[in-house]
């Protein structure tokens, strides 16, 4: 992961090594910095899954608020998985199975000769423990094959599991449920103007979901249960007013894309991917189509938020 993920991901572990009583020195990147060397993310990864517990400290960080909104645990897992195609990891979270209490998941690569090394499988699986914890998730513990990864982990049995290959079969497992989350920044007063007065109220509903919480994997069924509409019926109301749910989901991208670029410093990767969009490129033609410029133009032009 060399783009944003990659930094935030450092600060995470970075605030993990202070919470263990160690210090991460210089691997940790200044917060505006959306890249960082090899050898600085070597330098972190230390101490495995442990370090997933800086999370709970940058509860303020963007990409955290995305994860943490999540309804359930296989809504976190849906998001994690849009975060690793949002960069275009060559290592994706596979889940075999998700239910009330656990999990299994495997960590694979997308490419023969990458495999994940043993450091960056545990890792990601303490990254990931911590997750269910700021969701709400109670007694969350952790295995990568047989051995106890989270909330402790034993140093022999992570060296054995690294040897024999067992580091990228996790399994899960909690108590309790995911909490329901308040509204993550932004849903802006300001990004409110975006729902058009004209629209009919199944549009103005739709939208207003949409915009409040723009990283969620919302399929237009699930939309429509939560506003308590059949999905079909939705559709007929939209479409009658000569739109869609493609439309309004496109608007409220764009919407929350552009707001960020102008009133935050966020990078523009990660604004991207707050903003919902598939990947970066994605948001960058989308921005070129609707508003001529690209991101990056667009908030030189006309930014409040940077500086």
């Amino acid at each position: 992961m060399s783009d944003f993920a990659s930094a935030a991901m450092l600060r995470v572990l970075a605030q993990g090594l202070r919470e263990l009583g160690l210090d991460p020195g210089t691997a940790a990147p200044p917060t505006g910095d959306a890249r960082v060397s090899l050898a600085a993310k070597r330098a972190v990864v230390a101490c495995l899954p442990a370090l997933g517990r800086g999370l709970h400290r940058l509860a303020h960080e963007p990409t955290h608020q995305a994860l943490a909104s999540a309804r359930s645990a296989r809504d976190l897992f849906d998001r994690w998985q849009r975060l690793e195609r949002y960069i275009h990891s060559r290592h994706r979270c596979r889940v075999a199975s998700v239910d009330a209490g656990g999990a299994r998941i495997r960590h694979e690569s997308i490419e023969p000769r990458s495999r994940p090394s043993p450091a960056e499988d545990l890792v990601v699986a303490g990254v990931l423990a911590a997750l269910l914890e700021a969701i709400g998730m109670h007694e969350v513990r952790a295995w990568v094959g047989d051995a106890a990864a989270y909330p402790a982990a034993d140093e022999r049995d992570m060296q054995r599991a690294a040897a024999q290959g067992s580091t990228s079969s996790w399994t899960f497992a909690w108590s309790g449920a995911a909490k329901r989350p308040a509204l993550p920044d932004p849903a802006p007063a300001d990004a409110r103007l975006g729902c058009d007065p004209a629209w009919p109220p199944a549009a103005r509903d739709v939208y207003l979901r949409l915009i409040a919480d723009p990283t969620r994997p919302w399929p237009l069924p699930a939309l429509a249960q939560e506003i308590g509409t059949p999905w079909r019926s939705l559709q007929r109301r939209l479409a009658a007013s000569g739109l869609s749910y493609s439309i309004l989901r496109a608007e409220a991208r764009l919407r929350t894309g552009a707001w960020r670029l102008l009133y935050t410093a966020d990078p523009i990767a990660e604004v991207g991917f707050l903003s919902g969009f598939s990947d970066q490129p994605h948001f960058t033609r989308e921005m070129r189509r609707r508003v001529g410029m690209p991101p990056a133009a667009y908030r030189e032009a006309f930014g409040q938020g940077v500086g």
